[in-house]
């Protein structure tokens, strides 16, 4: 992934994981894969001017494959072996641990030792397994998200193995970093003192002083094309919007709009904004119709932090500290969906309630200074 894109919440996460090493004045190398972002060189040369690492490196998955014969003899038989040696589980989700990866990998370590290293997500975990490379390095795995729920669709998938091997791969490590509550719960089960919840964070935007009548949209929906997105998207624009009434006005932004329908006319499109904060000041309410998907929704958190209240169904609260008084009203059908957001907009007392409480829950778990001392923390407890 490459950190200048600000597209997705990954994205966000290591982002703002670069930002907190800078202000705690440490020096940070980045590493990531050719095919996990957008890595071009202007890209990468927008990286460099961002100034968030002293140091980019760019790795591929596999060497480049000149001749047949000498890549299966150099490589391809070696990168089995390599597997082997990994036990590959059946049935979990990927390992995108190669052999070349590794290799890569471990050049660089045998040039620095490092007092960090921060893996993001569990693919790439086997990094450091058995690795002499790592020295006394405190080695952390920033999970993101539960990968045996992510990919429980996957054919061939058995959650079984998926769980198993996921807990095999977080055991590589000093620290396991989470991000939502009931993962930080679940991983504590296993790995009690290994676990620190070091939740999403954001810079406070304020709640701006556009009024209530000055707001341009009654709603905003902020959303990216992924499999999740479409099945929510899908159920609300089927089932929700047709009982709400047509002089609402909508803002949508975001990749989700191509799969949202044309003819619809209340609806300003926003295929991508640089800056969301003028759209959440021009808002009233935030939509979250969440079906299904792990972890902590960013456009639930940025809405908060806006000062907006939210409709969201159950899983838009996934993952949050607070599953009450936090600004959220939560409906999983479409009749009790359409309901609350009628309410918020006709009645000026409930939408300052929830403005409020939306507002405290944000300052409390998710602003940044407020993570960044769970982040001294948790450095402290091994590095000191």
């Amino acid at each position: 992934m490459n950190p200048v894109e600000r597209n997705t919440g990954s994205i966000s996460r290591v982002l703002n994981l670069l930002k907190y090493f800078k202000s705690r004045r440490y020096n940070v190398d980045f590493i990531s894969k050719q095919d996990w972002g957008n890595y071009t060189p202007q890209s990468i040369a927008a990286f460099e001017q961002s100034e968030l690492a002293d140091n980019l490196w760019v790795l591929k998955r596999k060497p480049v494959k000149k001749n047949p014969i000498t890549y299966f003899f150099r490589y391809k038989l070696w990168h089995v072996l390599f597997e082997r040696k990994l036990k590959l589980a059946k049935g979990s989700f990927p390992n995108h641990t190669t052999l070349h990866l590794r290799n890569q990998f471990d050049a660089i370590l045998t040039k620095k030792k490092y007092d960090i290293i921060i893996i993001s997500y569990a693919y790439w975990a086997d990094l450091i397994k058995d690795n002499p490379h790592i020295g006394k390095s405190l080695t952390i795995i920033d999970t993101h998200d539960l990968l045996s729920s992510q990919h429980q669709n996957d054919v061939g998938f058995d959650p079984g193995v998926a769980l198993a091997d996921e807990l095999r791969r977080l055991s590589h490590f000093r620290q396991i970093w989470t991000i939502s509550a009931e993962e930080t719960y679940f991983f504590r089960q296993f790995y009690k003192e290994k676990v620190r919840y070091i939740p999403m964070m954001m810079d406070d935007p304020g709640a701006g002083n556009t009024t209530f009548e000055q707001r341009d949209f009654d709603l905003i929906y902020v959303a990216t094309d992924n499999p999740h997105n479409l099945a929510s998207a899908e159920w609300f624009f089927t089932n929700v919007y047709p009982l709400l009434p047509k002089t609402l006005r909508f803002c949508v932004i975001g990749t989700i709009l191509g799969h949202i329908p044309e003819n619809l006319n209340n609806i300003t499109r926003v295929p991508f904004a640089e800056d969301l904060h003028a759209y959440y000041h021009r808002s009233r309410v935030a939509l979250c119709p969440m079906l299904t998907g792990t972890g902590v929704k960013v456009k639930v958190v940025e809405a908060m932090a806006h000062g907006l209240p939210v409709v969201c169904s159950e899983a838009g609260v996934d993952g949050m500290p607070e599953k009450s008084n936090n600004g959220c009203l939560v409906a999983n059908d479409a009749a009790g969906f359409a309901e609350y957001i009628m309410q918020l907009l006709r009645d000026r007392e409930l939408y300052e309630k929830q403005r409020r409480l939306g507002r405290d829950c944000f300052i409390r778990n998710f602003d940044t200074q407020e993570v960044y001392k769970k982040i001294d923390r948790a450095l402290s407890d091994s590095l000191h």
